[in-house]
C-alpha cells in the first residue's frame, strides 16, 4: 500500500508539468510591420491568426484603438463596424484567419506612434494580442496665391506636419528687412493644418518695377525639406495641387507665355515682309 501511494505521489509532477504544457497558449497573432500612409492613399491594416497545433477555431477577433473598438468578426463571420468614435472612413474584411482594417484616408489624429492599433483574438486555443501604427506622410493640399496692390500672399492646405513660410523674389531670399513675413495658422477637426502667409513691402516702388514672380515655399517642421511651393505672379488668384504640380504649373505658364510671344514675333517678322 506504501508503495502504490509512493508511486502516485511521484507520477503526480509528471502529471501536472504534462497538463500545463498542453494549456500553454499556442495561438500569436502577425500584424502589419509599420506602414507609412502616403497623402490621400488607401492604407491596410493585416492581422493573421497562426497556431502550432491543429483545429484552431476563432470565437472574436477585433481592431480597436486605445480604448475605441473600431471592428469585430464572430464565429459565425459576421463583421460588425463601429464608425461612431472615429473620425476617419474605414471598413473590415475578413477571410481565413485575416481580419483587415482598410482606411480610404488616413487623417494626423489618428496616425503616430503615440496612436497605435491593436489586433486581438479570443479562440479556442487562447487569448492573443499584436500592435502596430501608422505613420502619415509629409502632406499638403492645395496651394493658393495671390498677388495685390499691398504685397503678395500665399496659403497652403491641408499641410501634416507643420511648416515654416519662405520667401524668394528670383533667387532673392526675402529676409533682408525689406519685407516683414507674417504667418497665420489654423488646425481643423481632423488634424490638418491650413497655414496662411503674406508679405507687407515697405519699398513698393521698388519691387513693383521687378518683373521677377514671388516664391512662396513650405518648408516641413521635421524633415526640413520642401513640400511645397507657389510662384505669385499676378493678381488672379492661382491655385496648384501636390507640390510637384504646383511648381511645374508656374513653370509650364512660363514656357506657355514664352512660347506665345514667339509665335507673335514671328508672324510680325511675317507680315513685314
Amino acid at each position: 500500500m506504501m508503495f502504490t501511494a509512493l508511486h502516485l505521489f511521484c507520477l503526480l509532477p509528471a502529471f501536472i508539468l504534462t497538463k500545463q504544457a498542453h494549456s500553454t497558449v499556442s495561438v500569436r497573432l502577425e500584424v502589419s510591420p509599420t506602414d507609412v500612409a502616403e497623402c490621400g492613399k488607401q492604407v491596410s491594416l493585416h492581422c493573421n491568426t497562426f497556431s502550432s497545433h491543429q483545429g484552431l477555431s476563432v470565437k472574436r477577433m477585433e481592431w480597436s484603438q486605445g480604448s475605441t473598438p473600431l471592428c469585430s468578426v464572430n464565429s459565425k463571420e459576421t463583421i460588425v463596424t463601429n464608425k461612431s468614435h472615429s473620425l476617419s472612413d474605414f471598413r473590415c474584411d475578413y477571410k481565413d484567419g485575416q481580419l483587415s482594417l482598410v482606411f480610404q484616408r488616413m487623417l494626423p489624429l489618428e496616425s503616430g506612434n503615440s496612436k497605435p492599433y491593436m489586433c486581438k483574438l479570443h479562440s479556442n486555443q487562447g487569448v492573443a494580442h499584436n500592435y502596430t501604427t501608422v505613420e502619415l506622410q509629409e502632406c499638403c493640399g492645395t496651394v493658393e496665391s495671390v498677388l495685390t496692390s499691398d504685397g503678395p500672399s500665399c496659403t497652403f492646405n491641408h499641410v501634416y506636419p507643420d511648416g515654416d513660410v519662405l520667401w524668394f523674389q528670383g533667387s532673392q531670399n526675402l529676409s533682408d528687412g525689406s519685407v516683414t513675413p507674417s504667418t497665420a495658422k489654423s488646425v481643423d477637426a481632423h488634424g490638418w493644418l491650413t497655414i496662411h502667409s503674406w508679405l507687407t513691402i515697405s519699398r513698393k516702388e521698388e519691387w513693383g518695377r521687378s518683373h521677377l514672380p514671388f516664391n512662396c515655399s513650405l518648408k516641413s517642421s521635421t524633415s526640413g525639406r520642401i513640400i511645397a511651393s507657389t510662384l505669385v505672379q499676378d493678381m488672379r488668384v492661382r491655385t496648384g495641387l501636390h507640390p510637384k504640380n504646383s511648381g511645374g504649373n508656374g513653370v509650364r505658364s512660363l514656357k506657355t507665355m514664352t512660347a506665345v510671344l514667339s509665335i507673335l514675333i514671328s508672324l510680325i517678322f511675317t507680315w513685314k515682309k
